[in-house]
C-alpha cells in the first residue's frame, strides 16, 4: 500500500515551466471543503513502516527504492516490534505508518532539520477484518505518535482555504521550520480537510503548496 499521491490545489500549465494557475482548483473537491489541517510539508524521504502479523517492515514510496542505512537503523531502533504490539492491541491484521526520513543526507539541505537521520509521522491506515480500512484522523496519528514516542508533522493550525494560502503567499521571508534544528525555511504545507473526507476512491482529501511555486 502506498501512500497516494498529493496535489497541488491549483492546476498548473501543461508546458514548461509546469507553473501553478492561481484560483484554478485541480480538484473540486477543494473548493467545496472549508476547513483544513494545515501541517507543514518536510522536505525528506516518503517512508512506510508496515507492521502485519507481528512483522515489522520499512519501505520506501516503491517497494524498489533503496532506503538510507543509517534511516533504516534509527527507525529498527526506536519503533520496535514490541513497541507496535502495545500501542495496536489487539494487533490489527495490518497497519501502515506513513511518514517522512528527513536529517543529513536526505535532500537539500536536510543537515538543518538535524544532524542525523530520524523519521517523522503524518499518516496512519489500520486494516480490519473485513479485509477494509480506515485513515485516523489527526488527533488519533498525535496520539499514536507519542505512546510510540516519535515526532509527528507540525500542526500549523485548523483554518480556512485563504488563511492556508496566506501562509504561503504572503512568506517572503521564509518561516522556520518548526522541526528543524537550525533555521530551516519551510518547504511549503500540506492541507487535510476538517474533519477527515475522502474521494471516491477511498484516499484522503488533502493538497499540497510549496513556497517555490509562488517564486
Amino acid at each position: 500500500m502506498k501512500y497516494p499521491k498529493i496535489q497541488t490545489i491549483w492546476k498548473r500549465e501543461s508546458g514548461r515551466p509546469c507553473r501553478i494557475i492561481h484560483g484554478d482548483y485541480s480538484k473540486p473537491e477543494f473548493r467545496a471543503i472549508k476547513m483544513w489541517d494545515v501541517t507543514e510539508k518536510i522536505d525528506g524521504a516518503n517512508t512506510r513502516i508496515i507492521f502485519e502479523v507481528g512483522a515489522v517492515k520499512v519501505l520506501g514510496r516503491n517497494d524498489q527504492t533503496m532506503m538510507p542505512p543509517d534511516l533504516l537503523t534509527h527507525i529498527h531502533e526506536n519503533i520496535t516490534r514490541e513497541k507496535l504490539r502495545s500501542v495496536f492491541s489487539p494487533v490489527p491484521p495490518l497497519v501502515v505508518l506513513f511518514g517522512e526520513g528527513y536529517g543529513a543526507k536526505i535532500q537539500k539541505g536536510g543537515a538543518l532539520y538535524r544532524q542525523d537521520q530520524g523519521f517523522v509521522l503524518f499518516d496512519v491506515w489500520i486494516s480490519n477484518e473485513s479485509g477494509g480500512g480506515w485513515w485516523l484522523e489527526h488527533e488519533s496519528v498525535c496520539d499514536i505518535a507519542a505512546k510510540l514516542e516519535i515526532p509527528v508533522v507540525p500542526l500549523i493550525g485548523t483554518m480556512e482555504t485563504a488563511s492556508a494560502l496566506t501562509l504561503i503567499t504572503a512568506n517572503e521571508t521564509g518561516l522556520s521550520s518548526c522541526l528543524a534544528d537550525r533555521a530551516r525555511p519551510w518547504e511549503g504545507i500540506v492541507a487535510r480537510s476538517h474533519p477527515l473526507m475522502l474521494f471516491r476512491n477511498g484516499d484522503p482529501i488533502m493538497w499540497k503548496l510549496k513556497v517555490r511555486d509562488y517564486k
